[in-house]
């Protein structure tokens, strides 16, 4: 089995090319330049560099969302057009679901954190005491106050007496966190604290061996929340 997992749902573009046994290669920018800039450049450098070609991948995975619109949909019409021009098998990750997944082996509620903008975030809350994450309920985008008290409450209700909070979003509102959580939070290091091709490709090998493909003609980004120019749509502003 060969995977190539590609993330672009946030500020990081990524591309990891990975095996069931061992992680190729992974390429991991956060750094100015716009995904429509580095993402093919990033997908042509690693399958070289691996002396791989499209035709020998088993499936192409990508990181569905939520997160930024614009890079959302360059990582989808990329991956869209590689599955078709080489009948390739695609999965799809969420996005919060991969960034999860950088931590495991802890009774701590992982709580993933990406900022939504409008004084919001995506979030949602897991379990991981096992490799896998595992979602507790649905993905939400709310505001960092009710981000705290969702997950106070649910920690209660867990018994999990610390919270390990990673993501851009955490980030973004890192002191108010640090005031109202304590010393309950953890922060994940600085070397997982962001979305990571590489934990998207292993997510999406357990889907392969399952046969869990999405079909590209019909996929679509996982947004939460309407656009900017949707939420004006349906106002009457445009």
């Amino acid at each position: 089995m060969l995977i190539l997992a590609i993330d672009s749902a946030t500020p990081v573009a990524g591309v990891a090319l990975l095996t069931e046994e061992k992680l190729l290669k992974e390429e991991f920018s956060n750094y100015k330049k716009t995904h429509s800039e580095t993402l093919m450049v990033m997908i042509d450098r690693v399958m070289k560099e691996c002396e791989c070609c499209l035709d020998e991948l088993t499936a192409i995975a990508l990181s569905i969302g939520p997160g930024s619109f614009t890079g959302l949909r360059i990582g989808m019409a990329t991956v869209k057009g590689l599955c078709l021009a080489k009948s390739l098998p695609l999965i799809e990750i969420c996005t919060l679901d991969a960034i999860a997944h950088n931590i495991a082996g802890t009774r701590a509620l992982v709580c993933p954190l990406l900022d939504a903008r409008k004084q919001e975030v995506y979030t949602a809350f897991y379990d991981v005491e096992e490799t896998k994450p595992r979602r507790l309920g649905q993905i939400m985008a709310c505001s960092p106050e009710q981000f705290v008290n969702a997950a106070l409450s649910l920690a209660r209700e867990q018994e999990r007496d610390r919270l390990i909070l990673l993501g851009d979003g955490f980030y973004s509102y890192r002191d108010y966190f640090h005031k109202m959580l304590g010393e309950k939070m953890q922060a994940a290091p600085l070397h997982l604290g962001l979305p990571r091709a590489s934990a998207v490709g292993s997510l999406a090998i357990d889907k392969a061996l399952e046969g869990d493909y999405a079909d590209p003609l019909k996929l679509r980004p996982l947004y939460i929340r309407l656009s900017e120019a949707e939420y004006r749509l349906g106002k009457g502003e445009l």
